[in-house]
């Protein structure tokens, strides 16, 4: 016997259903209606919802609750015919024939009562009713859910306000031409590495080391322009007549 349960428990266990799911939204359905079904309102709305959110669709959560609904009236009142009769049903209301029995026949009369209208002999239908709109609500939601989670997976969208694709990228999917030049040649134009180019290529020495040769480049001047036994290249080229008589000054001198 033990063996049994373990392996019955097994087998629901490894059942599978998929997110929306019309066999497990006929379960639950069925079983809500059935827990719930005493409390006026609420206890239909509860199962017609969350059967319409297990199908997945308006229309499947609709036919879902109705299909449903109407199988579990139906089965309550043949149960009331063949129960309630002991306690004066259908002459008098369920709920007194309920009252009138004793034992446990009494506490299942008072259950079946509750799919009658209260103080008559009549089914409440406006239940049946609550279970379908539920469900037809409960269907919508769900679908509107499916179409914004689609619409945040085309947008890429993680957090934040949700915005609109670019025009750029809409024209790119339509195969449109952006401006002077596609899609792909501006992508490709910025992995152009600007080496490629010698031309275009400019080699500036930092700020830095620009200073630093300016001093050198002056010390070498006036080196050379005290220095007996060198002359720079500029002193060479120049054509002035002070020239001469410097070379003659600095070789009357003579070396230091």
């Amino acid at each position: 016997m033990a063996e049994d349960t373990v392996s019955f428990t097994g087998k629901l266990r490894s059942i599978k259903f998929d997110t929306y799911d019309i066999r497990m939204a006929v379960g639950l359905c069925a079983f809500l209606s059935l827990v719930l079904w005493w409390i006026p309102v609420i206890g239909p709305a509860v199962a017609g919802y969350v059967a319409g959110r297990k199908t997945g669709s308006m229309t499947k959560g609709t036919l879902c609750s109705f299909a449903v609904g109407s199988v579990i009236v139906l089965i309550a009142w043949g149960l009331a015919k063949l129960i309630l009769p002991a306690g004066g049903f259908p002459d008098v209301p369920a709920s007194e024939a309920a009252a009138n029995m004793s034992g446990l026949s009494s506490a299942v009369g008072m259950y079946l009562a509750a799919f009658f209208t209260d103080g008559t002999s009549s089914l409440a239908l406006s239940q049946l009713g609550i279970l379908i709109v539920f469900g037809l609500v409960g269907g919508m939601l769900s679908r509107q859910v499916r179409k914004e989670t689609a619409e945040l997976l085309a947008t890429g969208a993680v957090e934040g306000a949700i915005r609109p694709t670019a025009r750029s990228v809409e024209l790119y999917s339509k195969h449109k031409t952006l401006g002077f030049q596609s899609y792909d040649d501006c992508i490709a134009s910025q992995k152009v590495n600007v080496n490629d180019n010698p031309e275009s290529y400019r080699s500036e020495p930092p700020s830095g080391a620009s200073r630093r040769s300016s001093g050198s480049s002056t010390v070498h001047t006036v080196t050379t322009t005290v220095s007996p036994s060198s002359t720079s290249a500029d002193e060479e080229e120049d054509e002035s007549p002070f020239s001469d008589i410097l070379d003659k000054s600095e070789r009357k001198k003579g070396p230091y």
